[in-house]
């Protein structure tokens, strides 16, 4: 019974053909075969009897494809992204000056100090809180814009 079974396996696995040259037969079938010419009738039937030159139709311009239209919706929330992460970095930006700043404070107070170290130090704390403030009015003005956006939603067209 066993051999009875093997061989009607071997005889199935030796005449069982691959997708491959299933595939390859199919394409030389193809290669060999002439296009069929499809003729459609244009118009009435009683112009579909005419020649056909008057059957031709002047051939029109091609369709100029036209960009894909911009979706409200995503402009707006690539729009709220940007913003959030500028007030993400802004944000950073400020805890490092202030950092800086309290950094720079430490120098100017520090119990053995010279002169001409205080006197750098309190030049870079100009700078510092100068520049502390124009970050704090930045990031204001950035979360402002963000919160009108927001309030105002995604406009559709």
């Amino acid at each position: 019974m066993r051999a009875l079974i093997v061989i009607l396996l071997m005889a199935v696995c030796v005449h069982a053909q691959s997708l491959a040259d299933v595939a390859r037969k199919e394409r030389e079938r193809r290669a060999h075969l002439k296009p069929a010419l499809v003729i459609k009738a244009e118009g009435s039937p009683a112009t579909a009897g005419g020649p056909a030159a008057e059957r031709r139709k002047p051939e029109e311009e091609p369709v100029k494809p036209q960009p894909p239209a911009v979706d409200p919706i995503k402009e707006w929330n690539e729009q709220i992204q940007k913003l959030r992460a500028k007030i993400q970095s802004l944000q950073l930006e400020e805890t490092a000056t202030e950092l800086q700043i309290n950094e720079l404070n430490n120098q100017i107070f520090a119990p053995v100090i010279d002169q001409t170290t205080k006197d750098q130090a309190l030049a870079h704390l100009g700078e510092a809180r100068t520049r502390l403030a124009a970050l704090g009015s930045e990031l204001s003005q950035t979360t402002q814009t963000l919160e009108t956006i927001q309030i105002q939603g995604p406009l559709l067209k």
